[in-house]
Order: C-alpha cells, then sequence, then structure tokens
C-alpha cells in the first residue's frame, strides 16, 4: 500500500481525489494539507511514501523542505500548470501529473515513483 499526502490549497480537489482513490487497495491517502506549512507538518507526522503536491507558493521550495522535513519522501507535483514541472524538476520532484490526467495516469505514476 503506497501512502499518500495530498497538498492542494482546493479542498474540492482534495475530496475528488479522496472520492476518486477511495477504493484502490495499491493507494492510500493518509494525510492532507492546503499549503506548504501544513503539508510539512503532516509528512512528519503521516510518514506518506509520496506526496502529491500542488506548487502552491512559487517562491518557495516546497520539494526541498519536504524532502528536508522527511527523508526518503517522494513528490510528485500534480499540477494544471506546466511550468511548475520545471520549478518541481529543479527542487527535486520525481514526476509531474497535470491535475486533468486521468486517475488510471495518476495512479500508474504513483505507483511507478513509489517503487524507485
Amino acid at each position: 500500500m503506497v501512502r499518500i499526502l495530498h497538498c492542494d490549497d482546493s479542498a474540492a480537489f482534495r475530496a475528488l481525489l479522496r472520492a476518486e482513490l477511495e477504493d484502490d487497495d495499491d493507494l492510500e491517502i493518509v494525510a492532507e494539507a492546503a499549503n506548504v506549512d501544513a503539508a510539512v507538518r503532516a509528512a512528519v507526522q503521516a510518514r506518506p511514501d509520496v506526496v502529491l503536491l500542488d506548487l502552491l507558493d512559487a517562491d518557495r521550495d516546497a520539494v526541498g523542505e519536504l524532502a528536508a522535513a522527511a527523508p526518503g519522501v517522494r513528490v510528485v507535483v500534480l499540477s494544471g500548470h506546466p511550468r511548475e514541472y520545471g520549478e518541481g524538476r529543479r527542487g527535486g520532484a520525481s514526476a509531474y501529473v497535470e491535475k486533468d490526467a486521468s486517475i488510471a495516469e495518476l495512479r500508474e505514476t504513483v505507483l511507478r515513483v513509489a517503487a524507485g
């Protein structure tokens, strides 16, 4: 079971993704956060394998902050803005998935990233 922390400022999007993954035997959302500070705290407490991260604040190294707080966690940038892919990669993100990707594509990416 891959343990996921989902960080997105949209409560509606977090709820939608949680509902989509609710019956998945391989993925479990163990924590949610609305901002980077909450995500860092949640990463320390929940110890996820993968963080699905919307890069909310371009002035922060959110990927680096998560990696420092929770060594070993892998980050997948989940965004509707392709420019964030480059920002995430520079920060050490493992992958990028657009928000409008299919749940199958997201699932495949998370499993691949979790496997290393």
